[in-house]
């Protein structure tokens, strides 16, 4: 007989990850405050390749211009401000899919909103896009939690060649119809686990968890403004050719890969958002992991 028959039943692993029911419903009335964090912060400055392992496996990117990305299958925005041990003192993480087109100006989602400008939302995060493999999977750990749960605002079901997290840092997509009244945006970083995030969805360990399958979700900055729907396709409208994904980036943090980033703005290749660009500068002086 083993140590766990007739007696507790081990916990559900999913990838050896633990799963737990009502953590992201507890956390809409618990600031977080009693809350152990086994980390501050999946990537920080001052820590070699920021917390990566820093050696790219030479992953490129599968898409060229006009390559399906994927089609939305849920756009959100916040359905209740949550109370947050964090300076803010509340957060907008809680987000709930909205009927019908939703209207986007420079700042996201005009539906939607962000209690801490300082480190989410803003021109360079305006909207936060996840890859629905990624939203399904983070559902089934997390007990059963509807599209937005985690934060994002766009839901990208992938198209055949891969998703969200392939495409490269600085790329230029369309999102609907760019002749008529959809979005064109820019891919300006990635998401960066932080102790928000963890008290949202009620985990110590979420930092850690969270970042381990290294396809955390894209930033995008606005340039064309418009409506977003379901249904609608996301294409690469332009890539700048550094081979870069942002999965790649998250995962390593590669010098190389930072100098790759850094010639690409020199020649005009690509825009480097100031909150990528400050671990981008810091990558190109180390040695390769």
């Amino acid at each position: 007989m083993s140590e766990t028959s007739g007696h507790e039943r081990a916990p559900e692993q999913i990838d050896g990850v633990p799963v737990t029911s009502g953590t992201v419903q507890g956390a809409l009335a618990d600031d977080g405050s009693g809350l152990k964090l086994t980390a501050p912060l999946a990537r920080r400055l001052g820590r070699l390749h920021a917390g990566a392992d820093g050696r790219h496996r030479d992953e490129p990117s599968p898409f060229h211009e006009g390559d399906l990305v994927g089609s939305l299958t849920a756009v959100c925005a916040v359905s209740r401000l949550r109370p947050d041990a964090g300076e803010a003192g509340v957060s907008a993480i809680h987000k709930a899919p909205l009927d019908g087109p939703a209207a986007v100006n420079r700042l996201g989602i005009v539906l939607d909103q962000q209690a801490d400008r300082a480190h989410h939302g803003g021109l360079h995060k305006a909207l936060y896009a996840m890859d629905g493999a990624e939203v399904r999977y983070w559902s089934k750990v997390l007990g059963g939690v509807r599209p937005g749960a985690l934060g994002e605002n766009l839901v990208i079901e992938p198209g055949p060649a891969g998703g969200i997290d392939d495409v490269e840092l600085g790329a230029v997509l369309s999102i609907g119809d760019p002749r008529g009244d959809g979005l064109r945006a820019r891919v300006t970083g990635v998401r960066n686990p932080c102790p928000t995030f963890a008290r949202g969805v009620g985990r110590g360990d979420w930092v850690e968890v969270f970042s381990s399958r290294n396809r955390v979700g894209v930033y995008l900055a606005v340039l064309k403004e418009g409506t977003v729907s379901i249904g609608d396709e996301v294409r690469v409208l332009s890539s700048p050719g550094h081979r870069v994904t942002c999965t790649r980036w998250f995962a390593h943090h590669d010098p190389r890969d930072a100098q790759a980033l850094l010639n690409s703005e020199a020649f005009g290749n690509c825009v480097i958002a100031p909150f990528t660009k400050k671990y981008v500068q810091a990558a190109a002086h180390e040695p390769v992991g």
